[in-house]
């Protein structure tokens, strides 16, 4: 039983997935479709999670991340869809144009990618500052600060791919990591 279980997470994490990949391959994002892609893979890890526990949660997140991978190769060999109207329609636009499309992808992959990790790095470090004061052993602080990385950067990436306006994208990073700046220097090398 527990391992059809299992399966059924899992095939529903990776399913929602491709729902996710639908909604945000359309000219406009589409909330419903967003909503149920989320609820999927939520809905798929606690069913696997009820199965086999932490390995059932651990095995949906591989097989969803997996699909993702998948969903994420074939898109790099798609050809984007702006550009395929681009190259249906009269050349009117101007070379700078064109060049600015791949500048903005690339400062994109940039914030969200390393500058994104960073500030995950900062706001885990500040959060091992601030643990090192409970009456929590060291050992116990060090991996909440290991789970906190893998956790804050794809949260704080989601939310600035989804954010539009670069401004915004930006305070996304400069929020925490001045917050998790000022910890730190406040605890001074207390921790």
């Amino acid at each position: 039983m527990s391992d059809g279980t299992l399966w059924l997470g899992c095939a529903l994490a990776a399913g929602s997935v491709a729902v996710l990949r639908l909604s945000w391959g359309r000219p406009r994002r589409d909330r419903t479709l967003n909503a149920l892609g989320w609820i999927g893979i939520a809905g798929g890890t606690l069913l696997a999670g009820s199965a086999e526990g932490a390995w059932g949660v651990a095995v949906a997140a591989l097989v969803a991340t997996g699909a993702a991978c998948l969903l994420l190769v074939h898109a790099g060999f798609e050809k984007p869809r702006a550009v395929r109207r681009f190259a249906i329609a009269p050349r009117v636009a101007a070379p700078a144009a064109q060049a600015g499309r791949w500048t903005r992808g690339l400062l994109t992959f940039v914030l969200t990618g390393p500058l994104a990790l960073a500030v995950a790095v900062a706001v885990a470090l500040a959060m091992r500052a601030a643990a090192m004061r409970w009456p929590v052993a060291e050992a116990d602080v060090n991996v909440m600060v290991l789970a906190l990385v893998p956790l804050v950067w794809p949260l704080l990436t989601f939310a600035m791919l989804m954010t539009e306006r670069r401004r915004a994208q930006l305070a996304m990073l400069l929020v925490p990591l001045v917050g998790a700046a000022a910890h730190l220097l406040l605890l001074g090398g207390s921790a």
